[in-house]
């Protein structure tokens, strides 16, 4: 089963795709973090397979509730589903979802509800050391059709958070008779705004003034989870759509109901996270080693593993730079669309170019392709970045056995302009 269950995995990372699809919606889904174009990347290496510390299944009675510190949790971020449509950032191969789940259940990872993940945040519960939440963002047909009977088949709960305008039955939307069969077989609906706005449309109307700008988070955000609960019951959760959030969103949040929001910030949720800006993996069609990340609780949490400094994704002021030119440059601050890590490394003697790997907080071991004319090292972003520092570890070996390593960290300006395009549905 091991042996069948790797090499569907690989089958799944060979799909080769000749367009991109974007299905446009009734109102298009501006996801904010809109991955740069990976093309003739291959991560089969980055799939994730069954390790050797669980490659047996682990049983359901031999999971065990722990104190509630000693607890982390992985929220799953997806989106859309076919089985026959290529895959892009936000769509994924319905086949691989169903991999990706039946590697949760080998792995013994416990798959816990919205309601059970916030008893466990208000300290009213304890939970196995390992969970995981699942959400399904903006109101695709497909988690109807193609996610749903999988996460049913398995018994996961799972979480809706869905914006009202994309709320109709027409076209490639859920409808609310729909949404409401799925809640009643493990499904909780929390809000995704109304409308799903571009940050950009954020920051215009916060250059109107405070009052204009309390308006559309009421009508945003507040709307949302009156309209949402009118159809569904209570909604108390909230996703930022494309992970873009402010102070002013923060803190009219708490009176329209909610007490829990969630970002696109990757890491795992300890009990002592922020509420209103909760981690989550966002697990996309074209990209597996996010989903790798995401269940691989051996390392530390994000803004430890790698990092002694004040913030997540920084490193020490006594860290030598690396040893050949590198970009982002260290300690450089950059927008959030920057389209690469890339470390030059043609001016270093004897690399053995097989071993080079390269690490990024937050993400783990990145799939970097290596140029053979340049020598660059480079990982395409899949997505814009949000986090206020990344930290980069590049390690490889010489031709003599030699093992070698660079460091660098840079930084992050959320409100920097954007230049690429965004064409994310």
């Amino acid at each position: 089963m091991k042996a069948l269950f790797r090499v569907l995995m690989l089958a799944a990372s060979m799909v080769v795709c000749a367009q991109e699809y974007e299905p446009v919606p009734m109102n298009p889904d501006p996801m904010a973090l809109d991955a740069v174009v990976t093309e003739g990347v291959d991560d089969s290496a980055y799939l994730p397979v069954a390790d050797d510390e669980y490659a047996e299944e682990v049983k359901p009675d031999e999971v065990l509730d722990v104190p509630r510190d000693q607890t982390r949790v992985a929220v799953l971020g997806y989106h859309n589903f076919s089985q026959t449509a290529p895959v892009t950032r936000m769509l994924m191969r319905t086949s691989e979802f169903r991999e990706q789940m039946e590697y949760i259940r080998r792995a013994g990872l416990t798959v816990i509800s919205m309601q059970e993940f916030l008893e466990w945040r208000l300290g009213n519960r304890t939970l196995p050391a390992r969970c995981i939440l699942i959400t399904l963002d903006d109101g695709w047909k497909s988690v109807y059709t193609d996610a749903y009977p999988i996460l049913k088949e398995y018994g996961y709960p799972f979480t809706l958070f869905l914006y009202t305008k994309f709320l109709s039955g027409r076209g490639d939307s859920l409808t609310p008779d729909q949404v409401k069969e799925m809640q009643a077989n493990g499904a909780t609906v929390g809000s995704h705004s109304v409308s799903h706005l571009y940050p950009r449309s954020w920051k215009k109307c916060e250059k109107e003034g405070p009052d204009a700008y309390a308006a559309l988070v009421d009508a945003e955000l507040g709307e949302s989870q009156k309209k949402l609960s009118e159809l569904f019951g209570s909604v108390n959760t909230y996703c930022y759509p494309g992970g873009y959030h402010t102070a002013g969103m923060q803190e009219r949040m708490p009176g329209y109901g909610y007490v829990a929001a969630f970002t696109v910030v990757p890491g795992k949720v300890t009990a002592s996270e922020v509420p209103l800006q909760i981690p989550r993996y966002m697990i996309f069609g074209n990209d597996s080693s996010v989903f790798r990340s995401a269940v691989d609780f051996r390392v530390a949490q994000l803004g430890t593993v790698v990092s002694t400094g004040a913030s997540p994704g920084t490193l020490p002021a006594s860290t030598p730079p690396p040893p050949f030119a590198v970009s982002p440059q260290p300690h450089e601050t950059v927008a959030p669309d920057f389209p690469a890590i890339t470390a030059y490394m043609s001016g270093v003697a004897g690399v053995d170019f097989s071993t080079v790997q390269m690490k990024v907080s937050g993400f783990g071991r990145v799939p970097a392709t290596v140029d053979k004319a340049t020598r660059a090292v480079q990982w395409v972003l899949p997505c814009r970045i949000y986090m206020p520092n990344l930290s980069v570890h590049v390690t490889w070996k010489n031709t003599d056995g030699t093992s070698h390593k660079a460091e660098w960290s840079f930084s992050i300006d959320p409100n920097a302009p954007i230049k690429t395009v965004n064409s994310t549905p």
